[in-house]
């Protein structure tokens, strides 16, 4: 593991279960410094060879880049790749599309797309066709780069799995014994209302994957991004985009099958 847990005073009782739910995952952190084609990044344009396509829509409308992850430039945890360069395309009619879909986008106005390989001599460098495409409702207008800091974190306060850790009649004692709720304290310091890649989620309202076990397969997060008023990162009214992907089909290095879940308030 990268760092051991800081568990605050009150949840110490706690502590042997959320170090039984730690997970190591990869904080992702924009800033505003220039980037190249084939750096990590949020929105800009794209790390393209010569031959490769750029997605559409269910449209026919061009997607735009919104997010770039280059595993080179830092030790990513498994099960994500060492090398390699991944790409999270959106339609700029996806906010539209959410809101009529329950907030489960569907796969034909998003793309992830991976190039185990990459190549820098032969990279499509004019993007003029992109000109078109509305920015209007995409969650940044400017392109952030990417660093990163591996991290550790205990199960979130709105995942699902909490409950597995941490029982309902030990979360009820702590509520009787500190005069606080427990749901409370434990979202103040364990949210997870990070840019990230892996860990545990954030949800506004709750995990979906509670109620809709079939959701259950989607047990990894591949990339979380947060509205972030200092990086002008804002979708919809302060919402999140959380992609979840299988991990075995993760190590598999099979994007086909990923689940985009957006909200707001």
């Amino acid at each position: 593991m990268a760092k051991s847990i800081l568990i605050p005073k009150q949840l110490q009782r706690f502590r042997l279960m959320l170090e039984q739910s730690a997970m190591e995952y990869m904080r992702c952190m924009p800033n505003t410094k220039t980037t190249n084609l084939m750096n990590s990044k949020l929105g800009g344009m794209p790390y393209l060879p010569k031959g490769a396509t750029h997605p559409r829509d269910a449209t026919g409308e061009y997607m735009l880049l919104l997010a770039q992850i280059n595993f080179s430039e830092d030790s990513f945890p498994s099960p994500f790749p060492t090398k390699g360069v991944l790409q999270f395309f959106i339609s700029s009619w996806s906010y539209e599309q959410t809101l009529k879909t329950g907030n489960i986008l569907p796969q034909n106005y998003f793309k992830i797309r991976y190039f185990p390989i990459t190549v820098t001599h032969e990279m499509i460098e004019d993007f003029t066709y992109l000109q078109g495409v509305s920015m209007h409702q995409f969650p940044f207008k400017k392109e952030l780069s990417l660093s990163f800091s591996r991290e550790i974190e205990p199960v979130s306060a709105t995942d699902y799995r909490l409950n597995e850790y941490i029982p309902p009649n030990l979360v009820e004692q702590f509520t009787q014994t500190e005069q606080q709720r427990f749901s409370d304290i434990y979202f103040h310091y364990f949210s997870s209302a990070d840019h990230k890649m892996g860990g545990y989620p954030y949800f506004i309202d709750e995990d979906i994957r509670a109620t809709t076990v079939s959701l259950r397969k989607y047990d990894t997060l591949l990339l979380q991004i947060v509205s972030d008023d200092e990086m002008g990162i804002m979708w919809g009214d302060s919402g999140v985009l959380k992609f979840f992907i299988n991990h075995d089909q993760l190590e598999k290095r099979d994007f086909s099958d990923v689940l985009l879940y957006m909200e707001d308030y």
